[in-house]
């Protein structure tokens, strides 16, 4: 197997939440494409957001603490 093959598939195997959510937010993106007319921005948002949700999943961290990363904290 060529060394740039085996490179790519550590990665992969290393973050498959990433892959896998880039991928899919590509495939979604990809075919909205055909149906709008700011095409590269949607698929471009959509691989974005594949990867955050890949990024949450290889994190194995909880909803919560993902939340709170990005909203401040409540006063009770």
């Amino acid at each position: 197997m060529r060394p740039e093959v085996r490179e790519i598939l550590r990665i992969a195997l290393e973050h498959p939440g990433k892959v896998f959510g880039s991928i899919f937010g590509f495939i979604v993106g990809w075919v909205m494409i055909l149906f709008s007319p700011i095409a590269g921005l949607y698929l471009a948002g959509c691989v974005a957001v594949g990867y955050l949700i890949g990024r949450h999943v290889d994190s194995h961290r909880s909803i919560r603490e993902v939340l709170e990363d990005f909203l401040p904290p409540q006063e009770r």
